[in-house]
């Protein structure tokens, strides 16, 4: 499979339709059935597909379509890269929100409530924690 039968196997099984469903009737369904699609690292699907593109393309379409109940939600660390500059220009200057990146503060303070001390030593977090914030 590539990059758009894997995702859009991920829809047909979210919108609980017929796994043989083909685009046609999955754009059918999204006039009845709302989707907010989140796409995590989404400067990376340009890397690994070469279809990413048009298939891109096609859920942005998706999601400017008043009629349709579609919502599309792209995350990326990389906002200076060439694929996140790629997104922009592909998705008409989307709506973007920046937030800053974690302190070494942050990260140990993450490191401890999930993982604890009881089975990393303080100071290995500690270390972790400011090799991940340099």
């Amino acid at each position: 499979y590539g990059l758009k039968e894997a995702m859009l196997n991920k829809i047909v099984a979210s919108l609980e339709i017929d796994q043989k469903a083909n685009q046609k009737m999955v754009e059918k369904q999204l006039h009845r059935k709302t989707l907010i699609l989140v796409l995590d690292e989404i400067d990376m699907m340009f890397k690994k597909s070469h279809d990413a593109q048009s298939w891109f393309s096609t859920l942005i379409s998706w999601a400017d379509d008043k009629k349709m109940r579609f919502s599309m939600i792209g995350i990326s660390n990389c906002v200076n890269y060439d694929n996140a500059n790629l997104v922009r220009k592909l998705a008409h200057a989307p709506r973007e929100l920046a937030f800053s990146a974690y302190t070494e503060e942050d990260i140990l303070a993450i490191l401890q409530a999930r993982v604890g001390t009881r089975i990393i030593d303080l100071k290995a977090l500690q270390l972790i924690s400011r090799r991940v914030a340099a």
